[in-house]
């Protein structure tokens, strides 16, 4: 066993032996508690007695007295209810009491007497309390507590093998859970070892009992979920960055080298270097667009977050597209009913209706129609841009939102990077809002929800009342 093993083993060994000092500990007091509780409920019962004697004895007078205890001192209980008269000295005068105790009148008191039993003498334990009578006489009156004595005895025996089987029961299931709790611990360390190897598709193994164990292992298992897809993005991204950028740095260095054989004159060289030149910007621009997406999901651009007109950025888009759908006879409509404001990042919001407006224009053929609407759905502000082109399968729309992924029906038809829509994601979520794909039938319409805390709405005045944009 490794020395950290070794050191986890300890800590639990410890952890499980002040359990069980706490718990034997625990049972101890409370026997004990049990014990005296009991034993003065029974002297309590017996002190009631005796006082109880009193009220009968005050009173009486000489000649009663005596004969009194003279008749009570020849009962077959004699023996466990003792009785003494003694006069203002001390001196017998009847009963089986011999001896006037040196105690202090109508408090009861423990004493001991011998008692003959049979053919043997043994010593009584009592409960007494001494009267003093109206005549100046003085009666002891005795109650046995040899049973309760007996009865303590027993009860302290009994509690003491409880308290004994009680604690090797606790170190036995102390045990138990030890051993338990190491072979889980040890399954769950080998599991993690192996996704610390590089094995992230494991998980911790749960056994479905909802007990700290369980809910700390599910805890972790949602985290390597969230770990496994975040890696799995990273190498999808570095394989489509390696894919993408190969096409390019291909053609760059084949152009370089037909230049270096071929070039004979100082224009065929310019001509090489446009060319390189051009290359090269494609390379820079698709490393842009990736910075950009870096740098928003970094989260620094809250900072920057204030009152934004959404009416307003889809406007100053469709504004710039205009003469692009004129270009492609594309029918670019503006919809926007009423003004309406979020949270948010204008340059950042810009830029993502700008992709996703480009996206739409450059899949929609010559004759289509796309409309960028502003409107609130159920309470929440929606950015929505519909085509009238071929639209997105069901299949692939979570895909591309993925950077560098392209429809395979489309990517060697219409030139690009893969990379808008991976943007429109990134800005979505820095403003806590949600990408939906739709069918449009035919065509797509991309829809960025808003959170509904994050919307700020006002009522569009009688000069602002609403306004809807038909560019051709």
């Amino acid at each position: 066993m490794r020395p950290a093993s070794r050191f986890r083993s300890a800590r639990l060994r410890g952890g499980v032996g002040w359990l069980l000092v706490v718990f034997v500990c625990s049972t101890i007091v409370l026997f004990a508690l049990l014990y005296w509780l009991t034993g003065r409920y029974l002297l309590h019962e017996v002190d009631e007695r005796l006082r109880g004697e009193f009220a009968e004895f005050h009173a009486v007078g000489r000649s009663d007295a005596i004969s009194t205890i003279t008749a009570l001192s020849h009962r077959d209980i004699a023996s466990t209810r003792p009785y003494g008269v003694f006069d203002a000295n001390g001196k017998w005068l009847a009963g089986n009491v011999s001896t006037l105790p040196k105690e202090h009148d109508r408090e009861p008191f423990n004493y001991t007497d011998t008692v003959r039993n049979e053919d043997h003498v043994q010593t009584a334990h009592y409960r007494g309390i001494i009267i003093p009578t109206t005549s100046g006489w003085r009666i002891v009156v005795g109650h046995s507590i040899d049973e309760i004595l007996r009865f303590d005895r027993t009860l302290l025996t009994t509690l003491c093998a409880g308290v004994a089987l009680t604690s090797l029961l606790a170190l036995a299931c102390g045990a138990a859970l030890n051993h338990l709790s190491n072979r889980r611990i040890g399954v769950i360390g080998e599991t993690a070892r192996e996704i610390m190897a590089g094995k992230l598709n494991r998980r911790l193994p749960t056994r479905g009992t909802s007990d700290d164990l369980d809910r700390l292992a599910t805890i972790v298992n949602t985290m390597l979920d969230e770990i496994e897809r975040l890696v799995d993005e990273v190498r999808g991204v570095c394989a489509g960055i390696a894919h993408d950028l190969r096409t390019p740095m291909t053609h760059l260095r084949a152009g370089l080298e037909r230049t270096r054989r071929r070039a004979a004159t100082a224009d065929e060289f310019a001509q090489a270097i446009d060319t390189a030149i051009g290359q090269s910007d494609v390379v820079l621009n698709r490393f842009t667009a990736l910075l950009r997406i870096a740098e928003i999901e970094s989260g620094g651009r809250r900072a920057s977050f204030h009152s934004i007109a959404l009416h307003t950025v889809m406007r100053d888009v469709v504004e710039l597209y205009e003469p692009l759908a004129e270009d492609r006879s594309i029918a670019l409509t503006l919809d926007s009913p009423a003004p309406i404001e979020v949270t948010g990042d204008f340059d950042l919001l810009f830029g993502a209706i700008e992709n996703m407006l480009d996206n739409a224009l450059k899949f929609t053929p010559a004759g289509g129609a796309v409309t960028a609407s502003v409107k609130v759905d159920d309470g929440t502000p929606v950015l929505e841009v519909a085509d009238s082109g071929p639209g997105i399968a069901l299949a692939e729309r979570d895909a591309v939102m993925r950077p560098f992924y392209r429809s395979r029906k489309l990517e060697h038809s219409i030139p690009g990077h893969g990379l808008g829509l991976s943007l429109v994601a990134a800005i979505a979520r820095i403003h806590d809002a949600t990408v939906e794909i739709l069918d449009n039938q035919p065509g797509c319409r991309m829809q960025v929800r808003f959170a509904r805390e994050g919307m700020q709405s006002r009522q569009a005045s009688s000069r602002h009342s609403a306004y809807s944009i038909d560019l051709p």
